[in-house]
């Protein structure tokens, strides 16, 4: 029989929702679906230990999950180096990541479907190491807990497993669907009614390891021009000027799929030149060949962004 894994649960979601997927003796075969790596963030524990033993306590266990994690080969994580990025961007401090709505903004930047974080405190003689398990699209918490004599440290290894049967039993309701162009769509025509005679210019110059046609911007155009926009060739003709840039890189073999991360910018502007909106969002995504992942990557990408830039268009 074959082995159930914990990616193989998580990405079983996705593929439930978004088309199906077949597998024999682990080998991935060909599907129309994007498959999409619910990739995971692990932020800073807030520790609420005092005296010396506290300092940075929770920042090492957030290192520690992480290292554990990623040594098992089940999960997609994101880099603990490129979260510090983010929060330096934000001007955040670990302490400053208590508040859920900044925990999933870190998320949605660092391009994680579920983030890892919690709290760290004493009672009686016991440590205890709490995780909360959110979902960053669904807002939606799980959670998990280890506790002993040890140190907070030394009680991560048992959190992880706990994690993991969590993850494995409850990913259903913390991950979002996988988007195709006619759900987004029908959920954009319901929210921006009648649009004829509004002109739209759409360029996003997409780069990737391959020759790959432009997803993301083809996926702008023909949902534009669903919706009863005027898709139009030249920015002097355009009421409105949808612009960006797009990056699909190679993120490696996962689990028998060959998988492509996709970062797009983007920004709405009004003829007058006005900004109207930037958004930027990450999608990791996996296919039977990197050219396909890289491709789905940007499509998938660029619909997530369509369905918050395109109802500013008024």
């Amino acid at each position: 029989m074959v082995k159930r894994t914990i990616f193989s649960a998580l990405i079983g979601w996705f593929v439930c929702v978004g088309g199906g997927l077949a597998a024999q003796n682990n080998a991935a075969v060909p599907v129309k679906a994007p498959q999409i790596i619910p990739t995971i963030a692990v932020l800073p524990f807030e520790c609420r230990l005092t005296g010396s033993a506290a300092e940075g306590m929770g920042s090492s266990v957030a290192d520690l999950l992480t290292g554990q994690m990623t040594e098992t080969g089940e999960f997609d994580l994101v880099d603990r180096g490129e979260i510090g990025k983010v929060m330096s961007e934000l001007k955040l401090s670990a302490s400053g990541l208590v508040s859920k709505d900044t925990q999933l903004k870190v998320g949605h930047l660092v391009g994680a479907k579920i983030i890892i974080t919690g709290s760290i405190f004493k009672s009686s003689d016991k440590n205890y190491v709490v995780a909360k398990i959110i979902g960053v699209e669904t807002s939606r918490v799980t959670g998990a807990s280890a506790s002993g004599a040890g140190t907070a440290l030394d009680l991560v290894p048992e959190l992880k497993a706990r994690i993991a049967d969590k993850l494995m039993t409850e990913s259903a309701k913390l991950l979002p669907p996988v988007l195709d162009r006619p759900s987004v769509q029908d959920e954009l025509k319901k929210e921006i009614g009648d649009v004829s005679g509004r002109s739209v210019y759409v360029k996003i110059s997409e780069r990737t390891l391959l020759n790959v046609d432009p997803a993301a911007e083809t996926e702008f155009k023909k949902l534009l021009l669903a919706l009863g926009f005027k898709v139009v060739e030249s920015p002097d003709q355009a009421d409105f000027r949808i612009t960006g840039e797009g990056l699909a890189e190679n993120s490696g073999e996962f689990k028998g799929f060959f998988s492509s991360t996709a970062r797009i910018e983007i920004h709405l502007h009004a003829k007058n030149g006005r900004l109207i909106a930037s958004d930027r969002q990450v999608e990791t995504v996996a296919g039977p060949a990197i050219n396909i992942a890289s491709k789905d990557a940007l499509a998938q990408t660029a619909l997530v962004l369509a369905r918050r830039i395109i109802p500013q268009i008024k």
